[in-house]
C-alpha cells in the first residue's frame, strides 16, 4: 500500500469513495434523499477543482494502481485561535478499514502541514460517524459537540483536536 500526494487525475477515484463510503456509513443517519442524491460526476468535479487549489493538502492511499482512500486538509476554516491545520475529509474504502490506512493518512498530512508551518490540527465528525473513535486512538482530543444544520435536520458534530502534530504516528 503506497501514500502519495494526490493528484487531480484521481478526481474520479476520490469522487467514488467520497460517494460509496457516504452511503455506506451514513444510511441510517443522513436523509436518504440526501444520500441518494449524491453524484459521483457532480463530486469528481468538485474534486478536481479542489485538488486544482494551491491551499489544499491532499494524499491518497494506493494499492496495486487503484486509489482505496484519501484525505484533505489545509487551514482550519473558522477562525479557531488556537488550532491552525484542519482535516477536511478522509475516506477508506469499507472493506480495507482498520489496517492502518486512515493513520498513514493523517500521520502524511501532519508531515506536510508541519512542513507548511502548521502544528496543531482538528476535525469535525458528525457524532453518530460509528468511526469517529478512530481520532481519539491517534491521539486526538476532544474539544466540543456543537449542533450544525445539514440536509434540512440540525446534527451533532464532534470537534477533536491535536496541539502538537508530532504527536500523530504511524
Amino acid at each position: 500500500m503506497e501514500i502519495r500526494p494526490a493528484q487531480k487525475t484521481d478526481a474520479r477515484s476520490l469522487s467514488r469513495i467520497y460517494v460509496q463510503t457516504w452511503q455506506d456509513t451514513y444510511l441510517s443517519v443522513i436523509p436518504y434523499g440526501y444520500l441518494s442524491s449524491m453524484s459521483i460526476h457532480r463530486h469528481e468535479k468538485a474534486f478536481f477543482h479542489e485538488l486544482s487549489r494551491n491551499h489544499i493538502v491532499s494524499f491518497v492511499a494506493e494499492d496495486a494502481g487503484r486509489v482505496v482512500g484519501f484525505i484533505t486538509g489545509g487551514f482550519e476554516r473558522n477562525g479557531d485561535e488556537i488550532y491552525s491545520g484542519e482535516i477536511y475529509t478522509l475516506y477508506v474504502m469499507k472493506n480495507l478499514q482498520r489496517r492502518g490506512l486512515g493513520t498513514r493518512l493523517v500521520s502524511a498530512l501532519a508531515i506536510e502541514f508541519n512542513r507548511l508551518g502548521i502544528y496543531s490540527m482538528l476535525v469535525r465528525v458528525l457524532k453518530l460517524n460509528p468511526y469517529r473513535r478512530f481520532y481519539k486512538k491517534i491521539n486526538g482530543i476532544y474539544l466540543k459537540t456543537e449542533n450544525l444544520p445539514f440536509a434540512v435536520e440540525i446534527l451533532d458534530v464532534e470537534t477533536y483536536g491535536w496541539l502538537d502534530t508530532t504527536l500523530i504516528d504511524d
